[in-house]
């Protein structure tokens, strides 16, 4: 059982993101906005916004409405980590979901009066960005490979073709790292989970690394994509590393590992 900290104080902001296209998200999204500010809490929406000027000095949290997509994409409007986040599941897997849809009503009183929990867990760091899933290296070019040698803390690794590399945090492990076929991986750890996309070169195999900085040094222009976000094309060499900031979950239940295991096994059997 892990160990998780009490919140202690009054929320002023709550930011709102719900899943494009998805009626009922956008309704449970009028519904928080609705009980909010009739408990005095500004309620935020920022799910059509490209960018997000944050109220500075008030304490906030985020409730995001959709899937995993809509998490992440939210997390990077704010670009804040100390921000706490909340996500309901109105999305398919929503492995970073606390909450599925008909539990919404019994705790967001609760949650909205900080009556929750924080969980902290892993955070990469990448150009001056974090990632709470993955940071992906690859060709520009859909369909075309590419040389890369990886190196961890200056020493060199290996050297060989494919269409990537995938350096995800543990909570990461559980989407693309995985859909690679990377290992899951418990994720309280703190740990960078290193996943080659199709080399071309069978003894290379994904593998997990403690505190380490990783090179992904590209013979070729390439692209970087964190959290699905396509920031950066025609890089050479980019390093990966733990960040010294942590993502906040919150949590009004006890997250297990095989919570987890058994999630995705119901929802991709």
């Amino acid at each position: 059982m892990q160990n998780y900290e009490k919140w202690s104080k009054n929320i002023e902001v709550v930011y709102l993101s719900h899943r494009p296209g998805s009626q009922a998200a956008e309704d449970a999204e009028n519904k928080v906005a609705e009980w909010a500010e009739g408990m005095g809490i500004e309620a935020v929406r920022i799910s059509d916004a490209r960018k997000v000027e944050k109220k500075q000095g008030k304490t906030s949290i985020l409730i995001s409405l959709g899937g995993d997509g809509t998490l992440l994409r939210a997390r990077a409007k704010l670009d804040d980590p100390s921000i706490p986040f909340l996500s309901v599941n109105y999305g398919g897997l929503g492995a970073l979901s606390e909450l599925e849809p008909e539990e919404l009503e019994v705790w967001l009183p609760k949650i909205l009066r900080g009556q929750f929990m924080i969980e902290e867990r892993a955070l990469l760091e990448s150009e001056g960005r974090t990632a709470l899933n993955e940071v992906l290296v690859k060709s520009p070019e859909i369909g075309k490979s590419a040389l890369i040698t990886l190196k961890i803390d200056g020493d060199y690794l290996f050297k060989a073709r494919g269409d990537g590399i995938i350096v995800a945090t543990p909570t990461g492990s559980s989407a693309y790292a995985f859909s690679a076929g990377g290992p899951l991986v418990d994720p309280s750890l703190i740990a960078l989970v290193v996943v080659p996309v199709a080399p071309f070169f069978w003894g290379i195999r994904p593998f997990v690394v403690g505190d380490s900085e990783i090179s992904v040094i590209s013979h070729e222009d390439m692209a970087l994509v964190i959290d699905g976000d396509r920031v950066a094309c025609g890089a050479r060499e980019v390093s990966v590393r733990l960040s010294k900031q942590r993502a906040k979950f919150i949590r009004v239940k006890q997250f297990s590992f095989s919570s987890l295991y058994r999630k995705l096994e119901s929802r991709l059997v």
